[in-house]
């Protein structure tokens, strides 16, 4: 009987052990989290006057930092599109990474007027006019499927 209950008592303590340093585990990751989550914003805070400054190589790879440290978050990717878009339309640069990123977005959010509109300001751009009649037409579907959800 003795044996059964010392058995039982380090089993009991092994459990409590391992559920303590579980809820430790937690409690970090959920701090870990935050942390992450306030650098993020500060990169994107950082990135943001990169950008301003016309900097967009080194405004663009703050937003990555962001987006890695948010989890993938789309908003980020919707800045790093528009500042793609930016670089391609001052210095025809990375027109490429901008249809990616866009391309990508779009296929997420089919019905984004927004994107659309931006990533047809990016082909008429770069003189894409298959690009261009791809997004007027979805444009026009999107429009006309928002005139009947009324």
């Amino acid at each position: 009987m003795v044996t059964i209950m010392s058995i039982f008592g380090l089993f009991f303590t092994v459990y409590l052990i391992l559920k303590n340093e579980h809820n430790d585990q937690q409690i970090y990751s959920e701090k870990e989290a935050i942390y992450l989550q306030s650098d993020a914003i500060l990169a994107m805070e950082k990135a943001e006057l990169l950008i301003q400054e016309n900097k967009y190589d080194e405004g663009i790879a703050q937003y990555k930092v962001a987006l890695a440290m948010s989890g993938g978050n789309d908003q980020i990717r919707q800045e790093i599109a528009r500042a793609y878009r930016k670089q391609c339309i001052l210095s025809d640069e990375n027109c490429e990474d901008a249809l990616l990123v866009y391309n990508f977005l779009i296929s997420t959010y089919p019905e984004d007027e927004e994107l659309i509109l931006e990533r047809l300001e990016l082909h008429e751009y770069i003189g894409d006019s298959a690009g261009m009649e791809q997004d007027q037409d979805l444009l026009k579907k999107v429009r006309i499927g928002s005139l009947l959800d009324y």
